[in-house]
């Protein structure tokens, strides 16, 4: 696979969201908005491409498969599905990929993963028909760390399990913003501080603004390539023999770019689990932090 090609297929299931028109949440009856435990659950995920996370849950009481996306806050629901269900459906605008989009927005009556129970759950819409393309199956949405971050889990890629319930704590810890609800890791890319969102929806680092070609034009591969993520076309340019220093760690060869037109408040960019070569991750819902797994 060439470079374009490879840029297009990790971005495809990247969308990665700060409101801009806030949606009301009305998000209740989760066992842990409720103050009770969480049970313990394993669910079985598939994963596609090496690094893009499947799993079964239901909407509206119906089974549905989804997405598990930790770069995405709030959840996207298709918008195929949404005409379906007959929902309303208002308009606003995100960010994805560092850049303003149109979006719409909707209110789930009901979404089910694993143990997690929400009710009254405010989405963002989206046409993911490429996406859908893409992996070769119907999808009802992503879930995002706005559902996700409702109990303690474990992502591992090496079992394919999703298992929710007390975690340990191993690994590179990664604090989570609750205002953004997005785990946000301190990191150094070619010797510059950076804040990255931990996302399992590609397998990329990226980061955004023209900073980056005067920052170190020698290390820039010339030519303009075109990503694709769920929102739109994003012009990006690889910047070749990265080193990336997270949690006392050393990354080298992941593949890393920057969107001269991408900006965002709060956060640099993000990368890829998969782009660091993790096995996995887990979040500690009661501590509030993500765990990065070797």
């Amino acid at each position: 696979m060439n470079a374009k090609k490879a840029l297009r297929a990790s971005l495809i299931g990247t969308l990665l969201l700060n409101p801009v028109e806030s949606v009301a949440r009305h998000t209740r009856n989760t066992p842990d908005a409720d103050g009770h435990p969480m049970p313990e659950c394993r669910v079985p995920v598939s994963v596609r491409n090496g690094f893009l996370v499947l799993a079964a849950g239901q909407i509206g009481g119906v089974e549905a498969r989804f997405v598990v996306d930790t770069g995405t806050s709030p959840s996207i629901l298709n918008a195929r599905l949404a005409r379906k269900m007959g929902l309303e459906v208002g308009g606003g605008t995100l960010i994805a990929v560092g850049r303003a989009v149109k979006s719409g927005h909707a209110v789930v009556p009901e979404l089910d993963l694993g143990p997690i129970h929400a009710t009254g759950l405010p989405v963002n819409v989206m046409d993911l028909s490429q996406l859908e393309k893409s992996l070769g199956t119907e999808i009802a949405g992503l879930i995002g760390m706005d559902v996700l971050g409702r109990a303690s889990f474990r992502l591992d890629y090496d079992t394919k399990e999703l298992e929710f319930g007390d975690i340990a704590d191993e690994g590179i810890a990664v604090e989570y913003d609750a205002a953004s609800r997005l785990a946000l890791a301190e990191a150094s890319l070619q010797g510059r501080r950076v804040r990255l969102i931990v996302d399992t929806g590609s397998d990329l680092v990226v980061v955004y603004g023209k900073s980056w070609e005067a920052f170190e034009p020698a290390r820039l591969v010339s030519q303009t390539q075109q990503g694709t993520s769920v929102a739109e076309q994003v012009p990006a340019r690889e910047i070749a023999k990265p080193e990336m220093q997270l949690g006392g760690r050393q990354f080298r060869g992941m593949r890393t770019y920057y969107v001269p037109s991408g900006a965002a408040v709060g956060y640099d960019g993000f990368f890829g689990v998969r782009a660091l070569k993790l096995h996995g991750i887990s979040f500690d819902r009661v501590k509030q932090r993500m765990y990065l797994l070797n």
